[in-house]
């Protein structure tokens, strides 16, 4: 059985002694077993979320930067060893040698007796040049070759099919951003006056432990829940239609309580002192609050804004059962229906794996999570740019 070995150390003035105990064998082992199950635990904890995340940038990343060709069947003959273009009526159903079937991309169409560049001297249908795929349009070797486009963030998805090579998601951002501003709209100004409220007029009192064990539950509430509360109010009894206004009036209730609670710890943070002083020079609570308190966390406020509009865009249910799915932009918040990046992810995923249509879904959710991102480094700067000026 091994036993504790004690040290003992001469303090730099020489006057006192530190005795230094060193862990016995079995502790060390249970010290070192403690941290590998910690690190194991993060391991656990990270590798899923990166394994998310890359799988998610890999497979829709294509589409945010880089357009499908289609493909156009162009009659061309051999002039000097190089390939070139020539009237259509010129080669026949079986044209005979040397004119010859090739496919060039669209938006690079070749006038007549226009060199034919970057195509290879081979015909089969797999034969990949450095520019483009020869091959029939979604047939056995197209729908290879990319270049770079911005069409997915300045088009609509519109009628694209399992293996249109077009359509973007402009209708879908537009969309997600609408109802988030909407949603904002309405929750930020209720969170903020609710939370002032509690911690301002109703700190300590009965009512306000019962209003926050109620925010509590809220929080708590799934989102489908919220959608059939909103869709049983005003679709079924208010009797008005499905709507993008509908769909953000459920969204309020899940932002609601995150914002409230986030403004509320902020102005709990707000030394007594400063209302203190405020009072002591004869100003009133209200103008206290608003020049004193606010200011002094509105940094707080801000992130905890940013963050809950982060919150609602990734939500789908409520969409799914309040608005209807658009493949166009529709800005109109009372349209009963409108594109969202949720909803078109939902859409898409019915395409078969490996089509454009299922590359698409996989952008849109790249596309999420990118606008997600930049809504939490928003959040961090302001954080930042709040303890900038605290110091």
């Amino acid at each position: 059985m091994s036993t504790a070995v004690n040290h003992t150390a001469s303090a730099p003035n020489g006057e006192s002694k530190v005795q230094l105990r060193t862990p016995s064998g079995k502790r060390q082992l249970i010290d070192k077993a403690a941290t590998a199950f910690v690190w194991l635990a993060g391991a656990l904890a990270i590798i899923p979320l990166l394994w998310i995340l890359s799988t998610v940038a890999i497979k829709g990343a294509a589409p945010l930067v880089t357009a499908q060709p289609d493909y156009v069947k162009t009659c061309a003959t051999k002039d000097g060893g190089k390939w070139v273009r020539v009237e259509q009526s010129q080669c026949g159903d079986n044209p005979a040698k040397p004119l010859d079937y090739r496919y060039t991309e669209s938006g690079s169409y070749v006038a007549v007796g226009e060199r034919l560049k970057g195509l290879s001297k081979s015909t089969e249908p797999s034969a990949v040049s450095r520019e483009v795929v020869i091959g029939e349009p979604q047939g056995i070797g197209a729908g290879t070759a990319r270049h770079f486009s911005l069409q997915w963030w300045t088009q609509d998805e519109g009628q694209a099919t399992q293996n249109s090579s077009v359509g973007g998601a402009k209708h879908a951002i537009i969309g997600t951003l609408e109802i988030g501003l909407i949603t904002s709209l309405i929750a930020v100004p209720i969170a903020v006056l609710g939370a002032i409220w509690l911690v301002e007029y109703a700190r300590g009192k009965k009512i306000a432990k019962v209003v926050s064990f109620a925010i509590d539950i809220l929080s708590g509430v799934p989102s489908i829940v919220a959608a059939l509360f909103i869709f049983a109010l005003v679709i079924t009894i208010g009797g008005f239609g499905r709507s993008t206004f509908a769909a953000s009036l459920a969204l309020v209730l899940l932002m609601l309580p995150t914002v409230l609670r986030s403004t509320e710890e902020m102005l709990k943070l707000v030394p007594d002192s400063l209302r203190e002083a405020s009072y002591a020079l004869g100003v009133p609570k209200w103008k206290t609050i608003l020049k004193v308190v606010l200011p002094t966390c509105s940094s707080g406020i801000l992130t905890g804004i940013v963050l809950g509009m982060a919150r609602v865009m990734g939500e789908t249910a409520p969409l799914l059962i309040l608005v209807a799915f658009a493949t166009g932009t529709n800005v109109s918040p009372f349209a009963s229906n409108m594109g969202s990046l949720p909803t078109m992810i939902n859409e898409d995923r019915r395409f078969a794996v490996g089509s454009t249509g299922e590359v698409r879904a996989w952008g849109a959710a790249l596309t999420l999570v990118l606008l997600v991102m930049i809504l939490n480094l928003i959040a961090r700067a302001i954080a930042r740019r709040g303890k900038l000026a605290e110091k």
